[in-house]
């Protein structure tokens, strides 16, 4: 008697193929997981430059004879930022400094420096 071919996978292409399969999703799963806490560093460091811009925008429309260093801490969301301005003189021109810190995942800072005359 002849047999007849029989078609289908075996048990061992089977597992192999399941095995790449979980490799390949572990994989993903990681690179899943990385590009959230880029998102999420990306979302505190524009609002660490949001914070910066609004205050030296603050500053520039500040009187040139009131402009102090002083610093605040605003909150955004669950993250304290701490923010510190520093006005320096140079002759009729005064340098505005921002520097906004924060430690959501590690230590991070911005810093924005403009110039006013008078």
């Amino acid at each position: 008697m002849k047999r007849k071919k029989q078609r289908g996978f075996t048990l061992i292409e089977v597992l192999i193929a399941l095995f790449i399969l979980s490799v390949v999703l572990l994989a993903l799963g990681a690179v899943v997981i990385s590009v959230m806490r880029a998102t999420a560093q990306s979302k505190e460091m524009a609002a660490a430059v949001t914070l910066a811009q609004d205050k030296i925008e603050s500053l520039k429309n500040s009187s040139f004879s009131s402009l102090t260093s002083a610093g605040d801490s605003p909150s955004l969301g669950n993250i304290a930022y701490n923010r510190q301005w520093t006005i320096s003189t140079a002759g009729n021109i005064k340098i505005i400094t921002v520097s906004v810190n924060w430690t959501g995942r590690g230590f991070h800072n911005v810093s924005i420096t403009t110039l006013r005359g008078e």
